[in-house]
């Protein structure tokens, strides 16, 4: 293959054969194109090339040379300055792969090895038909996986570690050592018009196995090659679906942008859900550990359509001065103190949009009864061009229209998504829709569920048919409400809520606070104090990171991110839904049913992350602390249901316990009320009730179960910002803040 008349840079041959790099320090740096990286955890990569020279050293195997070296290793023809071409590899006859030797490996193949790709999911069928087998190379044995060519002539075996291998060997290899990456089973191609491509040849039979076309690169997932873009020109549907892992993620993301350049075929892609438990993140994790069906894993397909290619970060004037977080904060607080936190996490809100890693849109809802500071709050936030989008009115539909007076191709001039990409869209009032009727307001919220998933969205109608915006459709959201009602709880709980909440907790002012309050300047002027400061604010963050930020993870304290995942864990319990029903059978018997519906935390605890870390870097930090996890505490708190959140932070405020008169006063309710709300607590598993007297079942009390007793520590107090009680410090305690305070420091200089 000739990639050039004149030999190319390193990074124009990186990129011709679609290997992702990253680069530092004049460095490129990548997954080991020789098979040492495939045991490695994904965000590894030890192989470096000199971005100008193209000398290279992996630094695990110690393979060294240069880009020329690398091109034979691909069987590329790379012409040096003399305008001599570089000859390819020649694979001698010893090393050559016959059908007879492919064969001779399979029939060696053990039963306990064929038990062990049964039970991966490969049935007999597939092993037989691929001629998986068991073979010696390198000095230990393999399982064999042969792979053919475009013409159906093998070429190279992949090598898999026995499962009873434990030494510290690569998971994947190649023979002959230097074989060019092939599409394995490129037969499909030929045979079906359409066909997933994943990641890795076990996820492919699994795929197989389960009646669904499949492919995948023998070079993992950063490895396609241009010239294959050209086999996939011949089929009518392409659906991407690799590992969830970043590395994954990013491959993905990466090639559906080369296959949407071809005029043809559609292209799709999976994204394996983030439910699956810890630890599954492919498809034979999917079908084989999760137990999921081939109609769940297509229901995840979602077509990809181009889209004009928008900046994420948009480029915006810089302000004269610069802005610090501190002067930002201290003038919200000295003109309008009640709305300080609450502006705090709105522009912790904004924020994650510079954040490069964030794909799921953060809303937040502020909730108080009427002229509470909700308004004025959000107002601090308007007219901010081209990063925020403001609206009084607002549905759902408006997202994607399918108005009826409207031509269809005038429709996008309207349509409200392509309009808040990668913008913080503001509602000012939320209520109305909160207002509606059940069924229009579970078709509102289904909506509005869907685009929160931040993968754009695709409605059908009568008159307009199909319309659609599908990939990369991330914003923010803040909205303004009072209280929430009941009936909409149960209805978001049923969808799997998206929404979060903050309560303004606005005190009642005394009569002097009134009276000078018409003394001092209107609210108009302090308001546009505020609004200016926070443009600049904003305006300077842009353009301190142009680019965006990419968050190095590995430097969190992993106990703050255990708090974040505490917080998770309570909150999907405090959303949960209890569906309650009766039954009447045949002798007249009335049987009481009761289905439970929990959210798994995961989804909670990655947007919660996502919220402090946009107020560390709004604070000038890339890594969270103590003051970000304040605003994952609270808003856990307040994202529950009204009477759920109230008697959580009463039980936090009485150590984690509670009488039922004690809730009667609290919730100014009955005492059948008070037992009903105690035993909901109970069923979702947030507290454990007992009997406080044997004659009177009547009053019981309520205990916050152990795996919640975090938030009654002193250092979740300390989080909040809340007084603690006075006792002496012990020596423990002092080396335990010592020891802290000290761990904080050393990821801070780092």
């Amino acid at each position: 293959m000739k990639l050039n008349e004149i030999q190319p840079t390193p990074k124009e041959y990186l990129n011709k054969k679609g290997i992702q790099y990253k680069e530092a320090n004049g460095e490129l740096v990548f997954k080991c194109p020789f098979g040492c990286d495939a045991d490695s955890r994904p965000s590894e990569m030890h192989f470096y090339m000199h971005s100008e020279t193209g000398q290279y050293h992996c630094k695990k195997c110690n393979e060294k040379g240069n880009l020329l070296i690398l091109a034979k290793h691909f069987r590329d023809e790379l012409k040096t300055s003399s305008n001599q071409p570089v000859k390819r590899k020649v694979i001698s006859k010893a090393e050559t792969i016959t059908p007879d030797q492919v064969e001779n490996w399979h029939k060696v193949l053990t039963q306990e090895i064929r038990k062990y790709l049964n039970d991966r999911g490969m049935p007999d069928e597939l092993i037989d038909k691929f001629k998986l087998g068991l073979g010696t190379f390198y000095g230990k044995e393999w399982i064999t996986i042969p792979i053919k060519d475009i013409n159906g002539n093998y070429v190279l075996v992949k090598l898999r570690k026995l499962p009873d291998d434990n030494s510290d060997s690569p998971k994947m290899l190649v023979y002959p050592k230097g074989s060019e990456h092939q599409i394995f089973n490129i037969e499909a191609i030929k045979e079906n018009s359409e066909v997933i491509i994943c990641e890795g040849e076990f996820d492919c039979l699994v795929l197989l196995a389960n009646g669904i076309p499949a492919i995948t690169s023998t070079g993992g997932c950063t490895t396609f090659k241009d010239e294959w873009l050209e086999y996939m020109k011949g089929l009518d549907k392409v659906t991407v679906c690799f590992d969830k892992d970043e590395p994954g993620k990013k491959a993905a993301s990466e090639l559906v942008k080369r296959l949407i350049d071809l005029d043809s075929p559609e292209v799709f892609k999976i994204d394996l859900p983030v439910d699956m438990k810890e630890g599954h993140k492919d498809i034979t994790d999917f079908f084989v550990h999760e137990k999921r069906s081939k109609e769940e894993l297509l229901s995840l397909t979602k077509k990809i359509i181009p889209f004009e290619d928008v900046n994420r970060v948009k480029e915006v004037k810089c302000p004269k001065a610069e802005i610090t977080f501190i002067e930002w904060k201290s003038t919200i607080k000295s003109n309008f103190p009640d709305c300080s936190f609450p502006a705090e996490v709105i522009l912790s809100t904004i924020t994650q949009l510079l954040i490069n890693d964030v794909t799921n849109p953060f809303a937040l809802v502020l909730i108080d009864v009427p002229s509470a500071g909700k308004t004025i709050t959000i107002n601090f936030f308007s007219e901010i061009k081209d990063l925020t989008y403001s609206t009084d009115k607002f549905t759902p539909a408006s997202f994607v229209s399918n108005a009826t007076n409207v031509k269809k191709e005038q429709l996008k001039e309207i349509d409200l998504l392509p309009r808040i990409r990668y913008k913080l869209f503001l509602i000012r009032d939320l209520a109305p829709l909160f207002g509606e009727r059940d069924d229009d307001l579970l078709k509102s919220l289904g909506l509005l569920t869907r685009v929160l998933d931040g993968e754009g969205l695709q409605t059908d109608s009568g008159i307009h048919g199909q319309r659609e915006y599908v990939g990369d459709y991330l914003f923010m959201l803040v909205a303004g409400s009072t209280p929430i009602q009941p009936r909409v709880w149960k209805t978001m709980g049923n969808l799997g809520a998206r929404l979060f909440f903050l309560n303004m907790n606005s005190k009642d002012k005394s009569e002097s606070e009134l009276a000078d309050q018409l003394l001092g300047n209107s609210y108009k002027v302090k308001e546009r104090k505020c609004k200016k400061v926070t443009k600049d604010f904003l305006y300077f963050l842009w353009n301190k990171y142009p680019k965006g930020i990419d968050w190095d993870k590995s430097k969190e304290d992993i106990e703050n991110l255990k708090i974040i995942a505490r917080c998770a864990k309570l909150l999907s319990k405090l959303r949960g839904t209890i569906n309650v029903w009766k039954d009447n059978s045949q002798n007249g018997e009335t049987y009481d049913h009761t289905n439970v519906i929990i959210e798994k935390p995961d989804r909670i605890n990655q947007l919660l992350y996502n919220l402090c870390r946009g107020h560390a870097l709004a604070c000038g930090r890339t890594n969270i602390n103590y003051e970000d996890l304040k605003l994952a505490i609270e808003i856990t708190i307040d994202s529950a249901p009204n009477v759920r959140a109230n008697l959580v932070r009463k039980l936090l405020e009485k150590e984690g316990k509670l009488k039922t008169t004690q809730i009667e006063v609290a919730l100014k309710c009955s005492k059948p009320t008070a037992l009903k709300e105690m035993e909901k607590l109970k069923i979702l598993g947030v507290v454990y009730v007992s009997d406080l007297s044997p004659t009177d079942e009547s009053e019981k009390e309520i205990k916050l179960i152990s795996e919640l007793e975090w938030f009654l520590s002193e250092e979740c107090k300390r989080i909040r910002g809340l007084p603690l009680p006075e006792r002496q410090l012990t020596v423990s305690d002092l080396v335990n803040q010592i020891d802290r305070l000290s761990k904080s420091d050393a990821v801070a200089s780092t």
